[in-house]
């Protein structure tokens, strides 16, 4: 089963970069001359993803503008009032209405070296009727050292011990939407009540996670030469 569609997650305030998140909204952030949300963009286009969305709220009109410029055929799904990671998804529910869609965070700095985990996650996803998949990265990886552990895996299955990272992409199916009201709540919800039902499996990225989490991190990315 090939994927189609993904979501890029937008539309945060960006608070703990500040104050550079003042004026530009994180996903334009440059890495190596870069914005953030390219990153984004390259990665899905390598996986094969056709149709991408993003939600916006917080400097809406700078992503508006940039992405009107630079990739005018993605669709854009506003936020009156900021939803959260799993709001989101119900807002953009009616564009992921294929069986299963991707999840990105627009904060990590994704390289080609992802495909490969990225591709085996979805694999076992849907060949194993699992209803998401979250790719994780070894805290010893992640190049910022404070960066706290989400999960763990026990024999593919996702559970709630934390020595683990997750890395900001996911494969999810687009039934888990359709109960769902619309309003501000974390996709962490959905993935809690999914490992109580065994139906969420993971990835583990065996590389370094670069992913930007403060002012003090982004900093010291931008010295680095990072390239897709």
């Amino acid at each position: 089963m090939d994927l189609k569609k993904a979501i890029i997650l937008c539309a945060g305030f960006g608070k703990r970069v500040l104050p550079l998140t003042k004026t530009l909204p994180k996903p334009l952030l440059k890495v190596n001359q870069v914005p953030l949300i390219e990153y984004s963009i390259k990665i899905l286009k390598e996986l094969g993803i056709e149709e991408i969305a993003v939600n916006v709220h917080y400097l809406k009109d700078k992503i508006i503008e940039y992405l009107d410029s630079y990739h005018p055929n993605i669709k854009i799904f506003n936020e009156e009032i900021i939803l959260d990671t799993g709001g989101a998804l119900v807002n953009a529910k009616s564009f992921l209405s294929d069986d299963y869609f991707v999840i990105l965070n627009s904060d990590t700095i994704w390289q080609k070296n992802y495909i490969p985990y990225m591709k085996s996650l979805i694999h076992k996803t849907i060949e194993n009727s699992f209803n998401a998949g979250l790719l994780l990265a070894r805290k010893e990886n992640s190049f910022d050292e404070n960066l706290n552990p989400d999960f763990s895996l026990n024999d593919n299955l996702l559970v709630d011990k934390k020595d683990h990272i997750y890395t900001g992409f996911q494969i999810m199916r687009s039934n888990l939407l359709e109960k769902r009201k619309l309003e501000p709540f974390s996709v962490k919800k959905i993935w809690d009540d999914l490992i109580i039902e065994k139906k969420i499996t993971g990835e583990v990225f065996e590389e370094t996670f670069y992913h930007t989490t403060d002012f003090q991190i982004y900093n010291k990315l931008k010295k680095m030469n990072i390239i897709f």
